[in-house]
């Protein structure tokens, strides 16, 4: 089968959408001929990728950006969205001159995964496939805990999705072109879209040493460990994390949290740890390489991560292959994999704040090593089982031979 397929972001060793594009093309490049749209800036992390582990024989890479003029005003992420519309526009510039010289069967938009936003392939001739694709909404017991700020930033943000979703031409030139859209939250999805959808894992896993430490036993040390990774963000829960393990912390003295990241809640955490009285037994330890995230995630018992509205981040998938149970809280897709086998979802009531409600699940794992441990050991089958790279592929597999043959 001959693919071609779209992935904005395309690495190893950052986590995120870029690690899930990597292992899932590199898995159905075992198997066919993939040809992969990605930035040239990208181009130096795949030469030394494939230095290690050599390239699979499918596999070939054409590299695009966008003139230096919008590179230049693109700095991290300050004019990503805009930067990523216009990418996806020379995209389909570019698959078409591609697609002249060398047809494909399938035309695949794999990364990145807004539903609110175009896909360059749609604008190519083939059968399309989109995702998986889609956003989470903001549970609205969680944005009354939330700052003022944060309430006008998750309000602005439906907005601009409805809006693009709805008015803007090339987003749905996209949804329309589509014969599958994968997706992770159908509930959002346009209705328009029903009958093409086809509920889909977001993210993978692959047991490597550059992507985890799986632990072989889950007995824990005398100090529990719990540990947050991911940016400091109000939507990631790097706040209410750090509200939960304090008050958890007011009971026990003989836990600790290590909170690894970066972002613009760092200063105002530090502040109300340094304010409290059980603060030193917090850690921040910023932004760190992957290896040393490996070693803090195998040395540790639980994984708390109360994101809320993002979809399912490989870190937690990376912490699950450990061995970790995982905190989290209802309402994404994080705590659609999770549920009750492989951590607590803490559901979300007007009684308690989320807080509340997270201190008291990291209370109940502390208090109860044999229920601990039997979170752990499922969440890393789960992991290994339902979440595998190879198992995603071959997912993808069957849904191209059914817009191919069925």
């Amino acid at each position: 089968m001959k693919i071609l397929i779209s992935a904005y972001s395309f690495e190893t060793g950052r986590g995120s959408e870029g690690e899930n594009g990597w292992h899932t093309v590199n898995e159905l490049a075992k198997k066919h001929e993939v040809r992969v749209i990605t930035r040239a800036n990208l181009r130096a992390i795949h030469l030394s990728s494939f230095a290690k582990t050599p390239k699979p024989e499918g596999l070939n890479i054409e590299y695009f950006d966008l003139p230096w003029i919008f590179r230049f005003f693109k700095k991290g992420k300050r004019g990503f969205l805009i930067y990523y519309y216009l990418w996806q526009i020379g995209v389909g510039f570019r698959a078409r001159v591609m697609l002249r010289k060398e047809p494909a069967d399938i035309l695949h938009h794999l990364i990145g995964s807004m539903d609110w936003m175009p896909a360059g392939l749609a604008f190519c001739s083939g059968p399309f496939i989109w995702g998986p694709v889609g956003s989470e909404n903001t549970h609205p017991i969680i944005l009354q805990h939330q700052p003022l700020q944060s309430r006008i930033k998750a309000t602005a943000r439906v907005a601009v999705r409805w809006g693009l979703r709805t008015f803007d031409p090339l987003t749905r030139i996209t949804g329309a072109r589509a014969n599958v859209i994968l997706t992770h939250t159908p509930d959002t999805i346009p209705k328009r879209y029903a009958d093409r959808l086809k509920t889909f894992r977001q993210a993978g896993i692959a047991n490597l040493p550059s992507l985890a430490r799986p632990k072989t036993d889950f007995i824990r040390k005398s100090k529990l460990k719990i540990i947050y990774a991911g940016e400091l963000k109000d939507w990631k829960g790097a706040q209410m994390a750090l509200d939960a393990s304090l008050a958890y912390f007011e009971n026990d003295c003989a836990a600790e949290l290590v909170i690894i990241g970066e972002g613009p809640l760092r200063n105002k955490m530090e502040k109300v740890t340094r304010a409290h009285q059980n603060g030193n037994q917090v850690s921040f330890l910023g932004k760190v390489p992957m290896l040393q995230l490996i070693e803090e995630l195998h040395e540790a018992d639980v994984f708390l991560y109360p994101s809320f509205h993002h979809g399912l981040a490989v870190v937690v998938l990376q912490a699950m292959l450990t061995g970790l149970p995982i905190i989290c809280i209802e309402g994404d897709a994080i705590g659609r994999t999770i549920g009750q086998e492989a951590g607590i979802t803490v559901p979300l009531t007007e009684v308690k704040t989320p807080s509340a409600s997270l201190s008291e699940a990291i209370s109940k794992l502390a208090q109860d090593e044999p229920y601990r441990q039997v979170l752990a050991a499922e969440a890393q089958s789960i992991a290994l089982e339902f979440y595998s790279y190879k198992a995603l592929a071959r997912q993808l597999e069957d849904v191209y031979e059914d817009v191919l043959f069925g």
